[in-house]
């Protein structure tokens, strides 16, 4: 609402301001009689004064962006901006202007909307929230060509942006864009000058990955000096870092993994049975599998994708339909993207989606290009980094055995360490014919925490598995207790005799809270993901109450091992064991090996390995019950139920920060 133009207090009175006869003939004109004379007075607003005080509703990004963004006609869909056609952009518009929020991390495919996405959180700074932006790409042909293909035109095609335009020729350059209420600088990675000469609140971070090392042989890296220039703005500053992976060294993917607080993934949900799910690569199939023809597949459209809650097939189409009913969750436990960011406040987020979700792709054009891959290295890593969003891993080291007893310290077998720098303990459970390999791990504290073997070796029956699990008391040089917070266990038991499927099921479903089943992947978008069970193997009986199974990415989790197995002692993440470790259990941990062609473990000579197999199982835990973000202070505070994700009291999914990481899954 605009001010009132009457003016109704008493003015000074400047004679210069008068008409002719004074303030006598003012008073007359107006019928102002008696020894008080009050004047009216009228204020005439500007259309620039109107426009400046005019308040604003307040509005999502996103919605702003269905108003009054519109695509040019050189777009895929030219026209205004829907977000149902890329559902999947509007939680991360409207997460990159929550109050908390500072630095957006988008590891994307190509071509899916991330850009765009991107420059439609521009345009609203613009009319909402005005602040200087500065937009870095990997050079300046790149930049010049973006300032006038892209950024130019969503000013010039809106009719809210365009009222930011001088109208000025010399205001709409290659290099600078300069609107009435702040400027949008073109930078590009290898230019110190252009990354460091000016303070801004707003910096974008276009196709990180692409950026060479440093911007000069003197100076930091592109990065690092573009976010500098936000230092001053730290009540307002946005930081977008967008780019598709290329290596696993790559900005981008350290971004994700060790600077976000959180990373984000997209569940769709299936039109037919309202299944929540992560859309896995591996639920995509076609006729012939991997020897089929990858042209064909891709010109027909065979692919399609298999619901795990109802096993309804979709086609692109109904594809399209579950992700615009679809939502963002933490990758870890499952928490919707409002309540994460209401109930935690991060300054760091991140999101990470594979091109299947996109209807820009089709899922036959993904399997076509997953098929080229077998016999191609170059075609698989295109599939890797375009499809699947993740870095090429050509090659990692592989631990001996002599390096695995390097890793050994003092502890008896048993011995948690001591001096409070531990915050819990999980297991992992590798389940055989005749009985089961076990692994008790603690860990430390931070994103990378050190682990320490406390106790492995093998059972043979259940009783002996839960005495380990449950019934036995570990303890630190201090006298400190501790128990294992949860397990995780193989679940894909022998069919022909032996322990199965079923009694690992039964096992589980007894010990709720404590305790989950697992399935392995290799080709899992995201480092783990749940399924709900309904009947035992066989369909054929119920299991009581339902049971919900997590599948693993078994190459994610596995070369997380191998990284951590490279780690000297007294390093950041370090993986050690106790000093009993036997020399059979450090074969188990080199028994395996990647493969360089299919970018998959395999144990080439057959040989166990169900130690390394336990610790991949310790480690998806771990990170099951969020061991990587509690703190000490989390501990002290675990009776705290003031925290809003809180289950009620007895539930057995509480981890020491008060949260249930069962909630939202």
């Amino acid at each position: 609402m605009l001010p009132k133009p009457h003016i109704k207090q008493p003015l000074a009175i400047d004679p210069a301001w008068l008409p002719p006869g004074g303030i006598e003939a003012l008073a007359e004109k107006h019928h102002v009689t008696g020894r008080k004379r009050t004047i009216p007075a009228a204020v005439k607003w500007s259309a620039g004064e109107r426009r400046q005080l005019r308040r604003k509703k307040q509005i999502r990004p996103s919605v702003w962006a269905e108003r009054h963004r519109v695509l040019p006609a050189d777009a895929a869909i030219p026209g205004r901006w829907k977000n149902s056609t890329t559902p999947y952009l509007a939680g991360i518009m409207d997460a990159s202007f929550f109050p908390s929020v500072q630095e957006i991390i988008i590891c994307a495919p190509p071509q899916t909307g991330k850009s765009d996405c991107v420059n439609n959180c521009v345009g609203y700074g613009t009319d909402r929230r005005p602040g200087n932006v500065m937009v870095v790409y990997p050079d300046e042909v790149t930049a010049r060509d973006n300032s006038k293909d892209r950024l130019q035109p969503m000013y010039s095609d809106s009719p809210r942006l365009r009222q930011y335009l001088t109208g000025y020729q010399d205001d709409q350059s290659a290099l600078k864009i300069k609107l009435k209420n702040l400027i949008i600088y073109m930078a590009w990675a290898n230019s110190a000058a252009r990354l460091g000469n000016r303070p801004l609140p707003y910096v974008v971070l276009d196709e990180e990955d692409k950026y060479p090392a440093t911007a000069t042989k003197k100076e930091a890296s592109p990065t690092n000096l573009a976010k500098k220039r936000t230092r001053t703005f730290s009540h307002m500053r946005k930081i977008w870092r967008v780019s598709t992976p290329t290596v696993e060294a790559g900005p981008i993917w350290q971004a994700l993994e060790n600077d976000a607080q959180v990373v984000f993934v997209y569940y769709v949900r299936c039109p037919d049975c309202g299944t929540f799910q992560l859309m896995d690569f591996e639920n995509i199939k076609w006729p012939g599998g991997k020897g089929a023809n990858p042209n064909q597949v891709e010109a027909e459209k065979q692919a399609r994708y298999h619901c795990t809650g109802c096993s309804a097939q979709w086609d692109d189409a109904k594809r399209n339909a579950a992700a615009r009913a679809g939502q963002w969750r933490d990758r870890n436990r499952g928490i919707s993207l409002d309540t994460w960011l209401k109930s935690y406040r991060p300054q760091k987020i991140g999101f990470h989606y594979p091109a299947w979700i996109s209807s820009f792709v089709s899922m036959s054009e993904s399997a076509a290009q997953f098929i080229k891959g077998q016999k191609d290295k170059n075609e698989l890593k295109d599939f890797q980094n375009a499809h699947k969003a993740v870095p090429w891993k050509a090659y990692i080291q592989q631990s001996t055995t002599d390096g695995i007893k390097n890793l050994k310290d003092t502890r008896p077998r048993g011995a948690v360490p001591g001096g409070g720098i531990v915050a819990g303990l999980t297991a992992g459970v590798d389940t055989q014919k005749y009985g089961f390999w076990y692994e008790v791990r603690a860990w430390g504290y931070g994103i990378k925490p050190d682990s320490w073997q406390i106790r492995e070796g093998f059972v043979t029956n259940f009783k002996a598995l839960a005495d380990v699990l449950w019934h036995h008391q570990y303890t630190d040089a201090d006298g400190n207790p501790y128990l294992v917070h949860f397990t995780v266990q193989d679940a894909m038991g022998s069919s022909a005799g032996g322990f199965s499927t079923r009694d690992v099921y039964q096992f589980c479903n007894a010990h709720p809270g404590a305790i989950l089943p697992s399935q392995g992947k290799d080709r899992l978008t995201a480092p783990f993901a749940y399924s709900q069970i309904e009947y035992y193997p066989g369909k054929t009986e119920r299991i009581p109450g339902g049971l919900r199974l997590v599948r693993v990415n078994t190459t994610h989790y596995k070369n997380e091992l191998a990284s951590r197995l490279a780690v000297q002692p007294g390093d950041p993440g370090a993986w050690y064991f106790h000093s009993e470790t036997t020399d059979e259990w450090a074969a188990h941990m080199v028994a395996e090996t990647l493969d360089e062609e299919k970018g998959i473990w395999i144990n080439p000579k057959n040989r166990d390995n169900h130690g390394f197999d336990c610790s991949v199982l310790a480690l998806v835990a771990a990170d099951i019950i969020g061991i990587p973000y509690w703190t000490p202070e989390d501990i002290e505070d675990e009776d705290d139920d003031d925290d809003e994700l809180t289950p009620a009291a007895g539930s057995p999914w509480v981890s020491p920060a008060g949260g249930s990481w069962m909630q939202g899954i």
